[in-house]
């Protein structure tokens, strides 16, 4: 059995990660890390300038300013499109890859690297008196790709919830947003996906995990379409 970190051969206590790799205890809180990124065994070799350690493997296939993620969008607005979100259309949506620094500005909140994204919806009058409607997302650097589809998904529902006027309590909120992100990672078979979909359904978090936990049981007893009927009829709140 062999070191993730020194290639060395394991020869007493060890940790393991999510993805089994095998780590001695000598690393850890030395020069040892976790990645930010996957939570995965890391060495401290891909700093990032706020803070953040990723694993080369998420290193590898970070987005960044700059990066072509066309495909990844498309693909995103694609499955939101077909269980039901019919109204959202990729043409209204601009994304940006940001630094914590940056999102604070624009928040006015403190710099956070567990804030993975947010919206800015703006609307302008339409024809006929009706509203358009232009979603401005930012998403932080250097997440993963499969990370970045997740929590652009998640930033996605948010705007849709803008649009049809959508007012529900945090937890439902969040909730039905993280649906987006589980439909994502749900449908894909790399392994990493699995591991974020696990911790989305395992998540302590009061807003976050137990929102949505509440709103994936209604998806399932009703199913998206039903779903997406109540919520834009006002009918969960």
């Amino acid at each position: 059995m062999e070191c993730y970190i020194c290639n060395k051969r394991i020869s007493g206590r060890y940790y393991s990660d999510a993805f089994d790799r095998k780590m001695c205890d000598t690393h850890l809180n030395n020069d040892a890390v976790t990645c930010s990124s996957c939570t995965g065994f890391s060495k401290k070799d891909h700093p990032l300038p706020d803070g953040r350690y990723l694993c080369r493997t998420c290193f590898g296939m970070a987005i960044k300013p700059g990066d072509n993620f066309e495909p990844i969008m498309k693909n995103v607005v694609n499955s939101l499109n077909r269980v039901g979100f019919d109204d959202l259309r990729i043409e209204d949506i601009t994304v940006e890859i940001s630094t914590a620094q940056k999102m604070s500005e624009i928040t006015k909140m403190p710099p956070n690297t567990n804030n993975k994204g947010f919206v800015r919806s703006q609307t302008a009058g339409g024809i006929f008196g009706g509203k358009s409607f232009n979603h401005s997302i930012f998403i932080l650097t250097h997440l993963n790709k499969i990370e970045f589809a997740g929590a652009l998904a998640h930033e996605m529902l948010h705007a849709w919830q803008v649009q049809n006027g959508i007012s529900m309590s945090p937890p439902k909120t969040e909730g039905f947003c993280n649906l987006g992100a589980a439909l994502i990672w749900n449908n894909q078979s790399f392994t990493l996906s699995k591991i974020y979909a696990k911790n989305l359904n395992e998540s302590p978090d009061p807003i976050y995990g137990d929102g949505f936990r509440e709103m994936y049981a209604l998806q399932q007893e009703l199913g998206w379409e039903e779903l997406i009927a109540k919520v834009k009829n006002k009918k969960i709140n």
